[in-house]
């Protein structure tokens, strides 16, 4: 039997994960309120009214109801912060996902009705949660996340939770609820306080990806929208639809492809200094000069606001730089506004199929490292208003 009742526990947990998901609430409405940010806010809304539920049941066990509503939500939870980790990586959020399996854990607690008693639908919550958490813990593996410290760190935090909870589901249904065992090992007690641990370094490391995904985006810029898009340029999800095309036949053909990145330099400063019109006005003209400077087999993308990408086929080995440098000196010899008052300014990778692998989230993961290493270059060399190689 555990020293704490489940009460106690459920009020503490609560409590913790309250001040974890207000502390983050607030950085995502302060600093940038992005699409990753409110998919991992949801995380944590859902996760209080999950422990707000089981504080309710602790309390009142008549309201039998109230352990089906605290599963689902906390099914959800956990299968948010996977829909938030697939938007970082540039991939649909399929926040549906999230949804059903809610709707179907608290169904699953409910369908036994009053007599199903406190674990009702323990089974299905433990399976659905070790799902998601095993999920989870693969995406922040994959593509752009996969370059963080800390998502690797929260790789294994919910990695750790997702084998748990399979272990749960598993003596639950091999042991039974009122197992000695499985009480101190699985029980109420053991599984909180975990969630409690969890709460605690997850929220410290989300907090840390998301500071790193705001050092690459401009805090005044917002997300692709069709008022920046321009004609001739596919957005991210048609331009990783189409390359991925491209590149299974790059595979069957024995070709090598090559992803170009181009990004906007300084936005942030061009923002602040010249107003956001100035922004939206570099960003176009670099997407212009993209677009026309690109090779004519050659896929054009916008994968953010600031960032444009080329796919096209290597035939020679300087053919790309020569790509680069012609779209880096066109932005940086062209008008912006009227006034002249500034000229913009671009960064680059680039990674080939050769030696990233024909894997779209390969290749575009080796691009933004090489991406983000032409930008560390220019900044420590002082250099901001040149293009630089990688």
């Amino acid at each position: 039997m555990s020293i704490l009742d489940a009460t106690t526990l459920f009020v503490v947990g609560g409590l913790v994960i309250s001040v974890a998901g207000i502390a983050f609430l607030l950085e995502t409405m302060l600093r940038r309120n992005d699409a990753v940010g409110r998919l991992w806010s949801v995380f944590f809304l859902s996760a209080m009214f999950a422990l707000f539920a089981y504080v309710v049941v602790s309390f009142h066990p008549g309201v039998w109801w109230a352990v089906a509503a605290g599963n689902g939500a906390y099914a959800a939870a956990i299968a948010f912060i996977w829909s938030g980790a697939r938007r970082a990586n540039g991939r649909n959020a399929l926040v549906a996902v999230p949804v059903v399996l809610g709707v179907a854990v608290t169904i699953s607690a409910l369908i036994p009705g009053p007599g199903g008693g406190y674990w009702a639908g323990s089974f299905e919550m433990f399976a659905g949660v070790a799902l998601a958490s095993l999920l989870t813990a693969f995406e922040f593996m994959r593509g752009y996340l996969r370059r963080l410290l800390a998502s690797r760190v929260i790789a294994v935090l919910i990695g750790g939770m997702g084998l748990y909870y399979l272990a749960r589901a598993v003596a639950f249904v091999t042991l039974g609820p009122d197992d000695p065992v499985f009480d101190v090992y699985f029980g109420t007690a053991a599984s909180t306080l975990i969630e409690i641990s969890f709460a605690v370094l997850g929220t410290i490391m989300l907090s840390s990806v998301q500071g790193d995904r705001f050092l690459h985006l401009s805090e005044d810029d917002v997300e692709v929208g069709a008022r920046l898009r321009l004609d001739g340029i596919l957005d991210a999800k048609q331009f990783r639809e189409v390359a991925e095309t491209w590149l299974l036949r790059a595979v069957r053909e024995r070709a090598t492809l090559v992803l170009l990145l181009i990004d906007v330099a300084d936005l942030a400063a061009i923002n602040t200094a010249f107003g956001r019109a100035a922004g939206d006005a570099a960003i176009r003209t670099t997407g212009r000069i993209t677009l026309t400077q690109a090779p004519t087999a050659a896929l054009v993308g916008q994968l953010s606001v600031r960032r444009f990408a080329l796919l096209l086929e290597l035939r020679s080995n300087d053919s790309v730089t020569t790509i680069a440098d012609r779209i880096g000196e066109a932005v940086l010899e062209a008008m912006i506004d009227d006034q002249d008052r500034f000229r913009a300014s671009t960064f680059r990778g680039v990674a080939t199929t050769h030696t990233s692998g024909a894997r779209y989230d390969d290749l575009l993961a080796a691009a933004e490292d090489a991406l983000a290493l032409d930008a560390k270059l220019a900044h420590e060399s002082q250099r901001g208003g040149t293009t630089h190689e990688s």
